[in-house]
């Protein structure tokens, strides 16, 4: 029987690291080869673009000489390693404070539904909650979203402050930014075995994060829901990989862990692919250690997930006195993802919404009729396969090689009027050169996520660069293969994707540090080998 599983075990290891290096080595060459993104910020569509390559490749080669000075200069060891953490955060708050209030984005559409919902609530109008009169009659999964801003602003309210409350929310944001460098760099300490060249390369990494920068200004969840993914799936590696952890501390690890996970998921529903990846691989660990207390962390965390956002709800339903509907079907989301869109194959056409208002927001003719288009669609690409392919390339293209992950589109509205330099990002004239940087910076991750798996797959030949790596290692690649497969088959937006971008850092920097030590190793071989005898 252990053979058995220690088989299984095998089996599914080998799966996981064939499949991370097929993904990520087809995004390294789409990102060089491609570029998804929006030219008319108006109409917001995402175009195909064919990547000037050369440019590209001379703007990859200058991010990799900075980083290898970086990396020469800094030999960076103990609290040197810390003050390089402290500066990259205080870079990340800077940058981000001067696009929340030099941007002056204003949340906007679902964005401004949620907030104006928990503004109303702050305040003690629970009218919100309703049946079919709410945006959460619609997108009931929002409600775990509503309740952190509700907390957040009754607090910002309790302050003699004239801010409008969204900036609380952005400047909250900015912190939850300096939370996701922070666990991600414990994380990549943890599987480089504490090696300082690969956490600077992380903290390097993360300075260049445009991206992430500019979505601390967006009101929604992606930003705080990863900020509670990141400290968990921290938690959970050191409970796996952390050598001078006790009894106790392995206990307070997964418990840690446990908590945060569930959070992310309460503040983005989406957030559940993550939680899967963590199950399986917890799971998997369990057949091959045969630990009772990773079955029972297994189980919790996938009842306590399922069941964060229906007890938000009942909570929120007895305070008002109402009922919310169950929303939109999963379906409908389904069947939009194999629909054209004027923005791209897949994405918003407003199907999922318009179908559940022409059905009098019935749940169950909405996924009946959803069902129906879903054949429709099928049946289109039966009949020509060619048009299906083309569908599901530009789908694919669309979400994950867009370097900017839309996040100009997501933080366009603004109030006041924005400084000068910044609008010239959105709609001047740096904003080619800010697509073109962000496309550069996405092939430099993918690429070293690349360089990072293809070292683990290896590792005999290359024990002096790799440490060893089991399933934990894999997590987030993972949760990223699970985000390839969903959004294939859900609803499209490169919005989407940034979470599983984010999840690639740590890989990105442990093979941009695998990378620097075979040029040197091989500048050293050639010096030794041309010094004179």
């Amino acid at each position: 029987m252990q053979k058995i599983g220690h088989m299984i075990y095998k089996i599914g290891f080998g799966t996981v690291r064939i499949l991370s290096l097929l993904l990520v080595g087809i995004l390294t060459l789409c990102s060089l080869l491609w570029g998804y993104y929006a030219e008319d910020m108006t109409t917001q569509e995402s175009i195909a673009h064919r990547e000037p390559i050369l440019l590209h490749l001379a703007g990859l080669a200058v991010l990799l000489f900075l980083l290898f000075l970086a990396l020469k200069l800094c030999r960076p060891t103990g609290r040197r390693r810390s003050f390089l953490l402290a500066v990259t955060l205080g870079w990340i708050c800077l940058w981000g404070l001067f696009l929340v209030f030099g941007g002056r984005s204003i949340p906007a559409a679902d964005s401004a539904s949620v907030y104006s919902i928990a503004q109303a609530l702050a305040f003690g109008h629970t009218e919100v909650i309703h049946p079919t009169d709410s945006y959460l009659s619609y997108y009931p999964q929002q409600v775990g979203l509503v309740a952190y801003y509700e907390i957040i602003i009754r607090l910002w309210n309790l302050l003699p402050v004239p801010f409008s409350a969204h900036y609380i929310l952005q400047c909250v944001n900015v912190g939850m930014a300096c939370a996701i460098v922070y666990f991600q760099y414990k994380t990549i300490c943890l599987l480089s075995h504490d090696n300082d060249r690969a956490a600077v390369c992380y903290l390097f990494l993360s300075m260049l994060n445009a991206p992430l920068l500019f979505y601390t200004s967006f009101v929604y969840g992606e930003i705080p829901s990863f900020a509670f993914l990141s400290g968990g799936l921290y938690l959970l590696l050191r409970y796996f990989l952390a050598q001078d952890l006790s009894a106790t501390g392995h206990r307070l690890a997964l418990a840690g862990s446990l908590l945060l996970l569930v959070l992310g998921v309460a503040l983005r529903k989406n957030s559940l692919i993550v939680i899967i990846a963590a199950v399986i691989v917890v799971l998997w660990e369990c057949l091959r250690a045969r630990k009772t207390s990773l079955l029972l962390y297994a189980l919790l965390l996938t009842l306590s997930s399922a069941a964060i956002l229906p007890a938000i709800s009942r909570s929120y339903e007895n305070r008002a006195g109402n009922v919310l509907s169950s929303g939109v079907p999963a379906i409908s989301y389904v069947a939009m993802g194999m629909q054209v869109s004027s923005r791209g194959n897949g994405w918003y056409n407003g199907f999922n919404f318009n179908t559940y208002e022409e059905s009098h927001l019935d749940t169950a003719v909405t996924a009946q009729k959803s069902r129906d288009a879903i054949q429709t669609s099928l049946s289109a690409f039966r009949a020509d396969p060619g048009f299906a392919l083309r569908f599901y390339e530009g789908k694919f293209l669309s979400q994950w090689t867009d370097g900017s992950y839309f996040c100009r589109q997501a933080t366009l509205a603004h109030g006041d009027a924005r400084w000068g330099i910044v609008e010239a990002l959105y709609t001047g004239g740096l904003a080619a050169f800010f697509i073109h940087y962000c496309n550069i910076y996405q092939l430099l991750v993918y690429g070293g996520s690349l360089t990072c798996l293809l070292a683990l797959r290896h590792r005999r030949k290359m024990e002096a660069y790799v440490p060893a790596a089991g399933m934990p290692f894999y997590l987030g690649m993972i949760a990223v293969l699970g985000g390839f497969l969903f959004h294939m088959v859900w609803e499209a937006n490169s919005r989407y994707i940034f979470p599983y971008f984010l999840l690639l850092l740590p890989y990105a920097a442990s093979g941009l540090e695998n990378f620097f030590k075979i040029i040197q190793n091989a500048k050293d071989n050639r010096k030794n080998y041309e010094k004179p005898v």
